[in-house]
């Protein structure tokens, strides 16, 4: 029996996990944190698992909704349809229906029309690799027009990207369109988003749990010092000062962390794992006693706000599965150089705060229960 080291278990190290259980390897899971999860780890709050970070699975989404159900929690799995919104000039609104398109405001009838031409031109175009070396802006503003990329498309550019969005290739925008529009040839018939009952961390520990009965081992608490490499192969971890000798090592770090633990690797390879730019999320999450929003998301226009969505998960997630609070999650994706990396907790709640009550003047801050900053640094490559 082949035995192999993964180095990392969020959801992709245990899925890997999982995955080579089933075939038959002896696998070896070293996770730095307490918890498995990465990014779908959760935080206790009165009694609850209340993730982290929002997650989006579409019905769609056939690799997650095989998983849910391979790791047989399909009966914790919700289908709910869901609402998304645009916050322009002080103003609110919807943003989810074909009717929408036509009578949002902040565009003229000519630019909706063209705004529906983007869609449409997204689902007839198949050939990915031509999308690839395209610029997204240039893609964008070739069929939907100037006016539609500055109202619609760079506010969610922005949002997703910081101020590096120029660096994006069209596929990014094309395969979303796709993806959402996909919903509807998914496992429903229905266009639909879906959510786990105690977080996304349910699918992580039944997957775990299956693995396990196949003999994988799972170790938290356990930082990888180094990969070993001897002859141009990965040999083995070293954890803790003792060296564990492997077939194979699996890593699911991101490309700078992973380029510091190959001492014995090529310069050239580490020095290309080490020049990867990831951005990272700042996204506090507000428990309310009261809803905010119908949407799921409110996208936002506005520059000057630094959150660039209001995501009001419980207009997903039925509430009677978080004790009737309600979640809002207010993120910002940023740029390695942004300074907002460095700023304290205290500081993105007074600032964060400001203008919360600039968009929501009536809401009642008494019905605000919590105000939790979550970060991560390494998000999306």
């Amino acid at each position: 029996m082949k035995s192999v080291a993964i180095v990392g278990g969020g959801i992709m190290g245990v899925t890997v996990a999982y995955r080579l259980s089933q075939q038959g390897f002896k696998v070896t899971v070293y996770e730095r944190s307490p918890h498995l999860g990465g990014l779908t780890a959760y935080m206790d709050y009165d009694g609850l698992r209340i993730d982290r970070f929002y997650h989006t699975i579409l019905s769609s989404d056939l690799s997650m909704q095989t998983l849910i159900e391979e790791s047989g929690v399909a009966d914790k799995r919700h289908f709910t349809s869901t609402k998304q919104g645009f916050y322009d000039k002080g103003h609110i609104y919807p943003f989810s229906t074909p009717v929408d398109f036509l009578q949002f405001p902040p565009l003229n009838p000519f630019q909706r029309f063209r705004l529906g031409l983007q869609i449409i031109y997204a689902q007839t175009e198949s050939d990915w690799k031509k999308m690839d070396v395209v610029p997204v802006e240039d893609w964008l503003v070739k069929v939907s027009g100037r006016g539609v990329y500055e109202k619609v498309w760079k506010p969610l550019l922005r949002a997703k990207f910081d101020t590096i969005s120029g660096d994006v290739p069209a596929t990014y925008i094309w395969s979303r369109l796709r993806r959402m529009m996909g919903t509807r040839k998914g496992v429903t018939s229905k266009e639909m988003m879906c959510y786990l009952e105690n977080g996304y961390y349910t699918v992580v520990e039944a997957l775990v749990a299956k693995a396990e009965a196949k003999g994988a081992v799972f170790h938290v608490n356990a930082p990888i010092e180094q990969i070993l490499i001897e002859g141009g192969q990965a040999v083995g971890v070293r954890v803790g000062g003792t060296d564990h000798r492997y077939d194979a090592v699996v890593s699911t770090l991101a490309s700078p962390v992973l380029a510091g633990l190959l001492p014995g690797a090529p310069a050239a390879f580490t020095q290309s794992l080490g020049k990867q730019e990831y951005l990272g999320v700042i996204c506090p999450l507000l428990i309310l006693r009261k809803r905010l929003l119908p949407f799921y998301v409110l996208n936002i226009t506005d520059e000057s706000i630094p959150f660039t969505a209001v995501v009001e998960t419980t207009n997903l997630i039925d509430p009677k599965h978080v004790k009737g609070y309600h979640l809002v999650y207010l993120p910002k994706y940023i740029a390695p150089d942004n300074p907002m990396a460095e700023w304290s907790d205290e500081q993105i709640k007074t600032e964060w705060m400001k203008y919360f009550r600039q968009m929501f003047p009536n809401y009642d801050e008494k019905d605000i229960v919590e105000f939790e900053v979550q970060r991560a640094r390494y998000v999306e490559p």
